[in-house]
């Protein structure tokens, strides 16, 4: 309303975003831009559009010379718009050279604060990993308020507004939300073409423009919007509740075991990355809370050994799987698998030797990662990111954090894609606070498929996935959440997310 209000001293200023839009369309249309939700924030309010440059450039990018020429065009742009808009927005009106220069410098700060931000999403998209999802957000969004703040409150060349602190949290929090409302609907039409993707891009680009015109008009009237509670009140409240269910499964949960219900069964346990044969998030279950006796569970290994080691969960999966399908099939018939993580990886790749049925908890999504990583010193699409993965990786191992290998022949990047899947009776359980906040669809066709308010590892001792692995390896009915309410928070964190995945 701020905006209207500004707009009508000022029609002109929407031009900017909106030649920004038509441009941001035109590339959509000729696949230089993702032809889905990942672009939603292609022709948005300064400094989204510039997360949206750099993140996009660390996954596309050849090499680092090609990382700078892509945010220096960045710069020029993204600051030209800006410059522009404020220009035109207020009504005693300096040199539009100054006011440049003056938005290339904020400009190119927002290029290095974001970076980190940037990484921190690709490494999460490549080696499947939540966690750098969430911290990425929260380090991307810190600097983009204060950056938005800075951008609102530019000096046009006639001084600076007098009001001071806008856009708020909750406002430009409340900004993001409309962000990713738009990815999602980008993402629905992406199925129509690309030109439905470009056709939206192009008319909500002055829905954008009036944000920053509407905060301009607070600080020029020294007015504070409203609303921006809400949006706070809806992620404080969300992200506290995950919060709880997961500390709750993973330190508080306890309930007697249920007592077997089934005898002369193998119960076969399948690790996932970074697990051994003593250690990983199955190491501490009790067989019997899933319906079979401690003696008969084994231990499935990662190598031809009986015992295997963190190093051995990084090999190829395809390996792996010939020699989990060795052990399958020489432990006592019927063989009931649960697996964790990338132990679905395995199960797909099975070339024969199938359980019975398998549940496979925290799984992957069936996806691809969408962005790929050279080998070091190589030059390719994805150099930028993954370089910086490695050093995110070594950062996390000086740190004694645990880091990770992006160069493994198991890393999610590094598999190649399964025409075809290796067919059992199979359920995955979907930690609400893991993978389904990456890129592709959660569910798998042909599998039931459930959803646990947990995290990665939380899930293994979450009451509503034991409960309904146990239902599932007894051979009794477990209904789905596809089309539950869990779902459905499902596949909304994966919307919520849409547009800010490098893609």
């Amino acid at each position: 309303m701020a905006g209207l209000r500004g707009l009508r001293d000022a029609p002109l200023a929407l031009a900017p975003f909106a030649a920004e839009g038509v441009l941001a369309g035109v590339l959509v249309l000729t696949g230089a831009f993702p032809g889905d939700g990942a672009a939603a924030a292609s022709a948005a309010v300064f400094p989204l559009d510039v997360f949206f440059d750099v993140k996009q450039a660390l996954a596309h990018g050849r090499g680092w010379p090609w990382f700078g020429a892509a945010a220096s065009l960045s710069v020029v742009v993204r600051s030209g718009v800006l410059a522009l808009t404020l220009w035109l927005k207020d009504e005693r009106r300096g040199d539009l050279a100054v006011t440049w220069v003056r938005c290339m410098r904020l400009t190119s700060i927002a290029v290095v604060a974001l970076l980190p931000s940037a990484a921190l999403l690709f490494a999460g998209v490549a080696i499947r990993y939540a966690p750098f999802v969430w911290i990425g957000a929260l380090a991307g969004f810190v600097p983009s308020v204060w950056l938005a703040r800075r951008a609102a409150a530019g000096d046009a060349g006639a001084g600076a507004p007098a009001g001071k602190g806008v856009p708020e949290i909750g406002t430009f929090l409340g900004y993001a939300f409309v962000v990713t409302l738009l990815a999602a609907a980008m993402s629905v039409l992406g199925g129509t073409g690309r030109w439905a993707v470009a056709l939206l891009l192009a008319c909500s680009a002055p829905l954008h423009a009036l944000y920053l015109l509407g905060w301009r008009t607070h600080l020029q009237q020294e007015t504070y919007p409203a609303g921006g509670s809400v949006a706070v009140a809806v992620t404080v409240l969300g992200v506290l509740g995950l919060a709880g269910a997961t500390v709750y499964d993973r330190y508080v949960r306890e309930t007697p075991p249920v007592a077997s219900a089934r005898s002369g069964a193998t119960f076969a346990l399948l690790g996932g990355a970074d697990s051994t044969s003593e250690t990983g998030a199955l190491s501490e279950l009790d067989p019997r809370d899933f319906g079979f006796a401690a003696e008969d569970a084994v231990v499935l290994s990662y190598s031809a050994l009986d015992s295997y080691a963190a190093e051995d969960t990084h090999r190829d999966l395809r390996r792996v799987a010939v020699e989990v399908a060795g052990q399958l099939g020489g432990l006592d018939q019927p063989v009931y698998v649960l697996g964790h993580s990338q132990a679905a990886g395995i199960l797909d790749r099975l070339p024969g030797g199938l359980p019975d049925a398998a549940v496979v908890i925290s799984p992957p999504p069936k996806a691809a990662p969408p962005v790929e990583v050279p080998p070091p010193g190589a030059r390719g699409p994805g150099k930028p990111g993954g370089d910086s993965a490695r050093v995110l990786a070594g950062l996390l191992d000086a740190v004694g954090a645990g880091g990770f290998d992006v160069d493994a022949p198991a890393a999610p990047v590094h598999l190649e894609p399964l025409r075809s899947f290796s067919r059992m009776r199979r359920m995955a359980v979907w930690a609400l606070g893991d993978s389904v906040w990456l890129q592709g669809d959660w569910r798998r066709a042909g599998e039931t498929n459930v959803v646990a308010i947990s995290d990665h590892v939380g899930a293994v001792n979450d009451a509503r996935a034991v409960s309904a692995a146990r239902r599932f390896l007894a051979g009794l009915p477990v209904r789905s959440d596809a089309a539950s309410w869990r779902g459905a928070l499902a596949a909304a964190l994966r919307y919520a997310f849409e547009p800010w995945r490098p893609r």
